[in-house]
């Protein structure tokens, strides 16, 4: 490794960010690379809260992380908001206080963050950031102009460090992007598969890796620092629901009516996993309420499963990886025909209508063969693990001058 004083950073701002980037500070501390990592916009405004595994991984590597109000405390009502937010985090991660009164708290935070200038706590947090390095590297997701905290922090960094984004998702359905100016561009592509690479033909320096957050060797990371009571098989079918909001939903009346009906079989163990936006904190029908799990982290879901079904989320990938009996429902899918992998999917897994799906479940043999072949290759290009692509990747960037 070259002797140039190197340094990580991840910028996450929402949990799917931080699930996708976390794989990328491990491997980059287990080659000795000093680690921070910054909790934005969605962890400020307390939509959500880092998984309790994923901060325990964190710890235990000595990977650095940050709320952006301890780093920024520069102008007046910059301050003010700091310890606000302060005091609002200790309140709303005890248990003692009444969810009505963190419910006004978040809400507090929210309208000051929607007055404070993002753009400038951004930049300084990459300025304070920036101390003391000869080399550093940025990993993101996805570079958002709309995030003004992530976009003021990465146009500061721009020609000042090497940006690598790791995209926000699998590159699993074809869909066009808005070419960016070159300003506001990461420097380096790490790309799920070549359907990516092709679509993001205006970053010049793109290498395929696959998804490092499906590889086994990240999957057995997670499995380690996971306690969550993993259930015992029975007689009954155990099924998983991954959820989406009404924005990638063809129907979400008939969604509803296909969950209570669900719910109300006597063969299977019916789980719903809300999506983070639009449905993670929204009151389900009192015929859900027994169903709908809004602790459970995907992993955990997913393992406690036999089936787990979808129509959108990319989180199946996680079904894919566990090698567990997946149903896509066709019929409440807005994007039904544009996702690469239906080209080669197999029938079986492919569901038209509720009466397919009920016969699928009257059917299911647990031991019957898995193929998903078909999504496998969306993670795993040329069938080689993503672990050992990033790996090479880091290993001939970093002994680079």
């Amino acid at each position: 490794m070259s002797n140039i004083k190197t340094k990580a950073i991840f910028y996450a701002y929402s949990n799917n960010a931080l699930d996708h980037l976390a794989p990328y500070a491990f491997m980059c501390r287990q080659k000795e690379l000093p680690c921070e990592l910054i909790y934005g916009e969605d962890f400020i405004k307390f939509k959500v809260s880092p998984k309790n595994n994923i901060t325990q991984i964190f710890t235990d590597n000595d990977i650095k992380t940050h709320n952006i109000t301890s780093l920024e405390k520069q102008g007046f009502f910059q301050i003010i908001f700091s310890y606000i937010w302060y005091f609002a985090n200790i309140i709303i991660n005890t248990a003692f206080f009444p969810n009505f009164f963190k419910n006004k708290l978040r809400g507090l935070i929210n309208k000051f963050f929607d007055q404070i200038d993002g753009e400038l706590i951004g930049k300084n947090t990459a300025k304070k950031l920036l101390e003391d390095t000869e080399r550093v590297l940025v990993f993101i997701d996805d570079w958002s102009k709309k995030k003004k905290i992530q976009n003021g922090f990465l146009s500061h960094l721009k020609g000042k460090a090497t940006i690598i984004s790791v995209g926000h998702t699998p590159w699993h359905f074809h869909h066009s992007l808005t070419v960016p100016e070159s300003s506001f561009c990461e420097d380096i592509a790490l790309v799920s598969n070549n359907w990516e690479s092709d679509a993001k033909s205006f970053i010049e320096n793109k290498k395929v890796t696959g998804t490092l957050r499906y590889s086994q060797k990240w999957l057995a990371v997670l499995d380690k620092y996971t306690k969550d009571k993993i259930y015992n098989k029975n007689s009954k079918k155990n099924v998983l629901i991954l959820g989406h909001n009404p924005t990638h939903t063809s129907d979400w009346n008939r969604m509803f009516d296909l969950f209570i009906n669900l719910a109300e079989r006597k063969d299977i163990n019916l789980s719903i996993l809300p999506h983070t936006r639009g449905m993670s904190n929204m009151e389900p029908p009192k015929k859900l309420k027994n169903v709908w799990d809004k602790t459970s982290t995907l992993d955990v879901a997913v393992k406690n499963s036999d089936i787990v079904m979808f129509w959108v989320s990319s989180g199946i990938f996680e079904a894919v990886l566990r090698k567990k009996k997946v149903f896509y429902l066709s019929f409440l899918s807005k994007i039904d025909g544009e996702f690469i992998w239906q080209k080669n999917v197999p029938s079986n897994i492919i569901v038209k209508n509720e009466m397919e799906l009920f016969k699928a479940l009257d059917n299911y043999n647990e031991n019957e063969v898995i193929d998903n072949l078909c999504f496998e290759k969306i993670i795993w290009p040329e069938g080689d693990d993503p672990w050992v692509n990033v790996s090479n990747f880091l290993e001939k960037f970093l002994n680079s001058n």
